[in-house]
């Protein structure tokens, strides 16, 4: 792929605020590897860039969500599967995209469709050793669901987009494994050791934030302005004023990674104690739970100690 001029004057200009990193070359190796990882990150599918634009729209309807996942061999047979499934205890077969909307519900289904089409872009690689593609997505999803009811209750943030943008927050970090998941692994090894963020280690190590070359790749898929603004800004602290969608996916970061829903990988526990999440955390879980059952082959919970 090649760097648009706009993106490519993008970078230039984050790297030269960024943190020099430890190892030598520190600026010019920092920029060229925010390049390597943009590039090395598979681009999102059609079928997912036109599902997250129908369903943002408010103006579109269950037909047009329909059609589009029509188009779409697996993503229909995904939907139909869900339909068809015990949970919802037809008399008869589903043997439509848009029966299945009906039986699933327009918001049920629109969380499914976003979902499969993202994370079958991306799927789990169950060699690898420290980053975990499946927690990956879990704490994504997590904060998808966190956002989307946090935006809910300010009345006046779409709450599709906040379910949209807390699916991709952490895109950046997906980048990162595809460009060095040796160098990604590291940092969550010096993570878990020094009890430290993993933010703050790879910027220390690699010599750029998952946030910042999130936020990137979402300007370089032209995603709507406010989504990327989330992605590339969800560490950072709210400011004063009407709440927006990039401070609410940051809440719900904070949140979920404050409950042990950890981006993309697993603290042990101490021996013999087991986590039981109440509240609004087991909300949270719960949804997670329900709707990885639909996107995945078979049903996965989401555990907080390994």
């Amino acid at each position: 792929m090649v760097f648009a001029p706009k993106i490519a004057s993008r970078i230039a200009a984050k790297d030269a605020e960024m943190p020099r990193p430890a190892h030598a070359n520190g600026s010019a190796l920092a920029r060229d590897r925010i390049l390597e990882a943009v590039n090395a990150l598979p681009p999102l599918p059609a079928v997912a860039l036109r599902v997250m634009q129908v369903a943002q729209d408010p103006k579109s309807s269950a037909a047009q969500l329909a059609l589009v996942v029509s188009a779409d061999p697996a993503l229909s047979a995904r939907m139909l599967r869900v339909a068809n499934s015990a949970a919802y205890r037809r008399s008869r077969e589903v043997t439509s995209v848009q029966e299945a909307l009906v039986v699933l519900g327009f918001v049920q289904a629109r969380n499914i469709a976003i979902s499969t089409a993202i994370t079958g872009a991306y799927p789990a690689d169950t060699l690898h050793v420290l980053f975990r593609i499946d927690a990956f997505w879990r704490h994504s999803l997590a904060v998808a669901f966190r956002a989307s009811d946090l935006a809910g209750r300010t009345r006046r943030l779409d709450v599709p987009s906040a379910f949209t943008a807390g699916v991709l927050h952490n895109i950046g970090r997906m980048a990162m494994f595809h460009a060095d998941p040796a160098g990604l692994d590291q940092a969550i090894a010096e993570a878990i050791r020094s009890g430290r963020s993993i933010e703050e280690v790879e910027r220390e190590q690699l010599g750029y934030d998952h946030a910042e070359l999130g936020g990137l790749l979402a300007e370089k898929w032209k995603l709507p302005a406010d989504i990327c603004a989330a992605i590339g800004q969800h560490h950072q602290e709210a400011g004063e004023g009407q709440p927006s969608l990039a401070s609410v996916v940051a809440e719900a970061d904070r949140f979920c990674v404050s409950h042990g829903i950890l981006p993309g990988y697993v603290v042990p526990g101490a021996p013999g104690v087991v986590v039981v999440p109440d509240g609004e955390v087991a909300q949270v879980l719960k949804q997670v739970d329900t709707l990885m059952a639909s996107i995945t082959q078979e049903p996965s919970g989401v555990h907080l100690v390994p």
